[in-house]
């Protein structure tokens, strides 16, 4: 029997216990061997979960030198991902780690040079891009079901609440998930980003903000209200020059509209959500690429490429112009 990838997890918030923990166990290879986490409260809650005995710690570079440990995974606030990723890299092992990279503009391209030549198995959290639904829908566009493609729309509204006196935008602070949804969807990456920003928040980061993403006459882009009356709504709506697909991303709704046919079907992500749609397929392809190896499609490189395109809204954002994505 092949013995389980033995894995310690940096931090202990509702997203590890919500959406790492279920999503593991829905898989099976690996075992959570060990947990770091600042408080004695939480400490104590792990004990527990987990037993008396099982190997907790306040400080998560002690976890990283772990011999017990094989490989890794991050939740952390944004203000401390850079940092945790950093020495997660110096640690050597494999890491699954959330985005953003960093939390202020002088720090990402800082992160993303040691991301780029770490040796390790690093998996970026794109668990949005692993949904169906997403897959279904450029499928159907390569089929040419829309015929020309003219727009791809991604609407975000939820109640996260404001974020104000962030370094970041806030369609920086999700390109590297919803970009990457374009970009699966459209088979290409955008060459330059203009963005229409709110004025209601307090500092760089807008609650509502528009990006326009420039794909050869294609126009891709993502509307954010993260201080909505709606709860969670995420949802994109394609148009052709013969019809349109409307995708939910939470339910894996597919709708394709044309002038001879009207089609609903789902494709939802695996059931029961570990939280999150997509999160166990992303897990899933965090561990398979520690058992092969081999980078999974979230590797350094795509996530240098996305964040490249993250940073010149930041441009755009400063100029009021389009920016060219370098």
């Amino acid at each position: 029997m092949t013995s389980k990838i033995k894995i310690g997890i940096v931090g202990y918030g509702n997203w590890v216990k919500e959406a790492y923990l279920p999503a593991l166990e829905y898989d099976g290879r690996a075992e959570v061997v060990a947990i770091s986490a600042k408080s004695d409260e939480t400490i104590e809650n792990i004990k527990f979960k987990f037993g008396r005995d099982f190997t907790t710690y306040k400080n998560y570079e002690e976890l990283m030198d772990s011999s017990e440990v094989e490989a890794l995974m991050i939740a952390v606030p944004d203000h401390l991902h850079g940092l945790v990723v950093i020495k997660a890299i110096e640690s050597g092992k494999p890491f699954f780690y959330e985005p953003p990279i960093g939390h202020t503009r002088a720090l990402i391209p800082k992160v993303l040079k040691k991301l780029i030549n770490a040796p390790q198995i690093t998996h970026a959290d794109l668990e949005l891009g692993l949904i169906p639904a997403v897959s279904e829908a450029a499928i159907l566009l390569k089929q040419g079901e829309l015929g020309e493609v003219q727009t791809v729309h991604i609407s975000l509204n939820s109640d996260w609440g404001p974020e104000p006196h962030q370094d970041t935008n806030v369609i920086n602070r999700l390109t590297l998930w919803y970009v990457h949804v374009l970009n699966t969807i459209l088979d290409a990456t955008p060459n330059r980003v203009l963005i229409n920003d709110g004025y209601g928040t307090k500092g760089r980061r807008q609650s509502q903000s528009t990006g326009i993403f420039d794909y050869n006459g294609i126009w891709g882009s993502l509307s954010v209200n993260i201080d909505s009356v709606d709860e969670l709504v995420i949802t994109i709506k394609i148009v052709g020059s013969k019809g349109d697909i409307y995708l939910d991303i939470l339910t894996g709704e597919l709708k394709l509209r044309t002038k001879e046919k009207v089609e609903t079907d789902y494709f939802p992500a695996k059931q029961p959500y570990a939280d999150w749609p997509g999160m166990r397929e992303s897990i899933t392809a965090f561990l398979n690429a520690i058992e092969t190896n081999t980078p999974s499609f979230a590797n350094a490189h795509l996530v240098a490429e996305l964040q490249a395109m993250g940073m010149a809204t930041e441009i755009a954002k400063d100029t009021g112009h389009w920016a060219v994505i370098t």
